[in-house]
């Protein structure tokens, strides 16, 4: 197996391959540090000692059935800069995660063709991961919608109850997306809106 293939199938890139151990039905990748790409994650300073690693494991796509995992022994650092010890940051995955960004891309397709249910069998994660890698991408991509290319939206209010009553919902007919929710129904649970739509042009 060679760095390139690292690169173009996993998405990991600046890591050397070291070896591979087949363990249960799983495939094992093991990696580690291209050093001279190592810098402080503070203060990005490249003037550091070392301190010892920590060895991480991290889910990865699929080959084929098997599972595969990416075992890493992190390096820690301590910066002679800003004089911070931590552990050197992964390209690859986000902080503390046990998966890869192109797993956590792959859930996120698989989203949105089959129910978490499903998802979570296929991939043998809980059903709580693949619902945080969802709610992640969700909050990222549509938390704060942009409304300066609106052109037609579709208004509509949704009883909920009792205790919350009315929620005003508007969508962009364009997407699909809901671009804003306000309490209450009529014309004062959508002032919000229109106060946004008029600043965002």
């Amino acid at each position: 197996m060679s760095t390139s293939l690292l690169y173009h199938e996993f998405g990991i890139r600046g890591y050397y391959y070291s070896n591979t151990d087949y363990l249960n039905g799983q495939i094992l990748f093991r990696i580690k540090h291209d050093y001279w790409k190592l810098n402080c994650p503070n203060c990005k300073s490249h003037d550091f000692k070392k301190r010892g690693t920590v060895t991480r494991k991290f889910k990865t796509l699929p080959v084929g059935r098997k599972e595969v995992f990416i075992e890493l022994p992190v390096q820690r650092i301590e910066c002679l800069c800003c004089q911070k010890v931590r552990q050197v940051k992964l390209n690859f995955a986000k902080e503390k995660c046990n998966y890869t960004r192109s797993f956590e891309r792959y859930a996120v397709d698989l989203c949105r063709l089959l129910p978490i249910s499903d998802i979570e069998k296929l991939l043998k994660v809980s059903w709580g991961t693949i619902k945080e890698i969802e709610k992640e991408y969700l909050k990222k991509h549509y938390d704060k919608p942009k409304l300066k290319h609106l052109k037609r939206i579709a208004i509509d209010e949704i009883y909920l109850g009792k205790k919350t009553k009315y929620l005003t919902l508007v969508m962009d007919l364009a997407t699909g997306a809901v671009v804003y929710s306000g309490d209450g129904k009529g014309s004062d649970a959508l002032k919000p809106f229109w106060k946004k739509l008029r600043t965002s042009v």
